[in-house]
């Protein structure tokens, strides 16, 4: 079945010029010059390519960073796959450096009057197929990192040695604060320019723009249209606070297309969640969390039951099941009786297996179990988790976690089977997600993370 294109206009290519082109800027022709040469006389690409913390690709091309622009200072920002290139073979990904072509015809001119009309143009691309990090000689896939790596340099050299005009390349290469729609690249690029983005005198946010295919379209199969991949270029938009555009809208002037979603975090703040108030019903018990990573489990946990004493037996701090169940017994039979303290069990405890371990424990020592169902939805939870991690406000994430895997949230889902009383709970007490944080924290919570 032929792969579904967006665009509804049709234009002549432009491909690649040849190598010889002559270029009368002389940072990219350099620049361009130094690419096609033999590796042994090749001059060091650091002053061109530059890394942030072995995940950020860094270009400035004719010393782009550094230009007195006129201030307040008007941004275009441009995503670089799909946006203002395409590949020439028809492929989904570049096969080399000089498999790629125009997105449109009139890509270049429009990028050349914007640098005219005193916009400083940057490219922000999430460019999760190459690695930046130091090769391992054991890694079997040494090679094709490397050479992803150099195709992409390849394109952005090719790209700015066409535009012969200053510009700055951007490319997020891991899962942290630089991956739209995260706001580190754009954060970075304003440190790089000198340019204060709460200085209205600064930075002109009516005057910027953002284009990028991720848009959240829609799609129609019967005009041929295909269904956008994820909204992050739209949410990187709206998180930095300038206009959004796609291609389709800013080159060609086609009209906006409806799009959705996929996770809106505003409408989790909800006065409808339900938060239980839950006391100390016995002596000594067991209280078992269930839920996914992200869920709540441990904020809720330190709001409501380490105040009454509870002791809290948690996998990832202990590492493993083994030490868990020891710290419970300890807890639990402490020889003497007025140490003894009840326990929740702050693990994600998905199936009936792992809690039937709980239960069978507390049978032992002649104790009820609980059961606090935690009910936020995935797509929740894994933002909850990002925020958590990549978020510099540390009150958001007092235990110092680091991002999970997509795994955690998948092998949960698959592992989980609701809990029933049966199983030999006493009670089941479902808590739904409520953000408790202040304005400020509400905030950066209110952001979107996820793509």
């Amino acid at each position: 079945m032929a792969t579904l294109k967006r665009s509804s206009t049709t234009d002549r290519d432009i491909s690649p010029p040849p190598t010889k082109r002559k270029v009368t800027t002389a940072t990219t022709s350099k620049v361009v010059a130094n690419f096609f040469k033999p590796a042994s006389q090749k001059e060091p690409e650091k002053s061109i390519f530059t890394t942030v913390n072995d995940s950020l690709l860094v270009a400035h091309f004719g010393n782009a960073n550094t230009i007195d622009r006129t201030r307040p200072f008007k941004i275009a920002a441009f995503d670089f796959d799909s946006t203002l290139i395409k590949t020439k073979s028809g492929n989904k990904f570049a096969r080399g450096a000089d498999d790629w072509t125009w997105w449109h015809a009139s890509v270049p001119g429009r990028l050349k009057q914007l640098h005219e009309d005193g916009y400083a143009v940057m490219v922000l691309s999430n460019q999760g197929g190459i690695s930046l990090k130091a090769p391992d000689a054991k890694s079997k896939t040494i090679k094709s990192d490397t050479k992803s790596l150099e195709n992409f340099k390849g394109r952005v050299l090719a790209v700015a040695n066409v535009l012969d005009f200053p510009i700055s390349v951007y490319a997020a290469t891991q899962k942290d604060m630089f991956r739209k729609p995260r706001t580190g690249m754009w954060e970075r690029a304003l440190r790089d320019y000198g340019i204060s983005d709460d200085n209205a005198l600064d930075l002109d946010h009516a005057g910027s723009i953002f284009v990028g295919d991720a848009a959240g379209r829609e799609g129609n199969k019967a005009a041929g249209i295909a269904k956008d991949f994820s909204s992050s270029d739209r949410d990187l938009a709206a998180n930095i606070g300038i206009t959004f555009h796609t291609p389709e809208e800013f080159f060609l002037g086609e009209a906006p297309l409806p799009y959705t979603r996929t996770f809106q975090p505003t409408d989790h703040l909800t006065s409808t969640a339900f938060t239980p108030s839950i006391t100390a019903a016995h002596p000594l018990e067991i209280i078992l969390f269930c839920g996914s990573p992200g869920s709540g489990k441990s904020t809720f946990y330190q709001t409501h039951l380490a105040p009454l004493g509870y002791t809290r037996v948690n996998q990832d701090l202990l590492k493993t099941r083994d030490r868990c169940i020891r710290a419970c017994r300890d807890a639990l039979g402490h020889p003497d009786p007025a140490q003894r303290r009840s326990v929740v069990v702050d693990n994600t405890n998905a199936d009936v297996a792992t809690r039937a371990v709980w239960i069978d424990l507390a049978r032992t020592h002649k104790i009820p179990v609980r059961l606090v169902l935690f009910t936020a939805p995935p797509k929740l939870c894994e933002h909850n988790d990002t925020v958590r991690a990549l978020a510099s406000d540390k009150i958001l994430n007092p235990e110092d976690r680091t991002l999970l895997p997509k795994i955690a949230f998948t092998s949960f889902a698959a592992r989980y089977q609701p809990p029933q009383l049966s199983e030999g709970l006493e009670e089941i007490i479902p808590v739904d997600f409520v953000f408790t944080g202040d304005a400020t924290q509400r905030g950066i919570w209110s952001r979107y993370w996820i793509s």
